[in-house]
């Protein structure tokens, strides 16, 4: 009997598998320099990022509710707090980032004139974020929390690391509204779609996700139904 793991090693052998969190890591480094202090937004416990900065700029600061983001080894220095209303200095950062945060967000707004303060004229901030038009996110917009955590436990993913989605920030249009409204100029955008990890459970399903996969990449017309969203936004001088 064909396995789940059978299409996927042949569908997505090494070469053609794409890691979202890898080629925004890439992006990322372009910005970072020697000098740069850089802002980890929901920096968390660090258990599922790629990134390695310590060492390679001044300083790498992350910022979390979750008490865990003391703990995270990525990170020079980790901070309990409130993205909404933070700690830091007016112009303290060079570059900010987010890595599946901004679908988390509940007061874009505030958000966005938070990341202002902080962040230095000419700085960048870099998001790696689910786009809403995919159809995890429509799933996931449409079905209760506790089914998320059902779900996710099902794919090895432990109850604390679920958390509620809002899909405020998710969208081009909607990036660009709340950013540019509020001294940002968009400086990046495109949108990744990878074999379909949310369909592992049955065959017929991973197949039909694979299909899809296929589509979406086929043609930039149908680039803003593709699952991530890699995005940058540089603060006006």
């Amino acid at each position: 009997m064909l396995t789940v793991r059978w299409w996927q090693e042949r569908l997505y052998p090494p070469q053609r598998a794409k890691n979202p969190a890898a080629v925004f890591s890439e992006e990322l480094y372009r910005h970072v320099k020697p000098d740069s202090r850089v802002l980890d937004i929901g920096a968390g416990a660090g258990k599922a990022n790629t990134y390695a900065l310590r060492g390679k700029c001044a300083e790498v600061v992350g910022i979390d509710l979750d008490p865990r983001v003391l703990e995270n080894p990525l990170l020079d220095r980790g901070v309990v707090g409130n993205m909404m209303d933070t700690p830091f200095d007016g112009n303290s950062f060079d570059v900010a980032f987010s890595i599946y945060t901004l679908e988390h967000v509940t007061s874009p707004a505030a958000f966005v004139t938070e990341l202002h303060r902080i962040i230095k004229p000419g700085g960048r901030f870099l998001a790696l974020t689910p786009n809403r038009y995919h159809y995890v996110s429509l799933v996931a917009s449409c079905t209760p929390h506790a089914f998320h955590r059902w779900f996710n436990r099902k794919r090895g993913r432990c109850d604390e690391d679920t958390f509620s989605t809002v899909y405020q920030l998710n969208t081009k249009r909607a990036l660009n509204r709340c950013f540019l409204s509020r001294g940002f100029e968009q400086v990046l955008f495109k949108t990744i779609e990878v074999e379909p990890n949310y369909l592992k459970w049955c065959v017929p399903a991973f197949l039909c996700g694979t299909l899809y996969e296929r589509l979406v990449n086929s043609t930039g017309l149908l680039e803003f139904l593709r699952v991530n969203i890699i995005c940058g936004y540089a603060k006006n001088t």
